[in-house]
């Protein structure tokens, strides 16, 4: 392989870009946070969300990915306060979920036209308490 084709083939790969974040303060329940705002062609390699609470325990924990229309929901019942959880996709699973990060720690990947990632949890009160979310990704060129 020549030095030109090598650097063709790497301007060809995909872009890491710098992780989507959400902290969100006191969210309101049920209200959808979008961590990564709609994207064309990405690759998603990780996604990892957790929600501390002081009083009022949120059930469900939710993490929302759209890819080209559809759309995909993890949901978590009962969260452990201060927990981080990884969205996974297994294949004897009809829906992804959210798994302790200390259970799995793999990346996967998602790849669509159009991506987009959002963030909920749902309870009876507000309180102070943040709703944190991070997406690693890729852009494909």
């Amino acid at each position: 392989m020549s030095a030109k084709t090598r650097a063709s083939s790497v301007q060809q790969g995909y872009q890491q870009q710098a992780d989507a974040t959400l902290s969100q303060a006191n969210p309101v329940s049920t209200t959808l946070y979008t961590v990564l705002d709609t994207t064309k062609n990405v690759r998603i390699i990780g996604i990892e969300a957790d929600i501390t609470w002081a009083t009022t325990q949120p059930t469900p924990l939710e993490v929302v990915v759209t890819i080209d229309g559809v759309v995909l929901t993890a949901a978590l019942v009962n969260p452990v306060s201060g927990t981080l959880y990884q969205w996974m996709i297994q294949t004897h699973a009809a829906e992804p979920q959210l798994v302790a990060a200390n259970t799995s720690n793999k990346s996967f990947e998602l790849e669509g036209r159009s991506v987009k990632v959002e963030a909920r949890i749902t309870w009876a009160t507000t309180q102070p308490t943040p709703l944190v979310c991070r997406v690693k990704y890729a852009k494909i060129p």
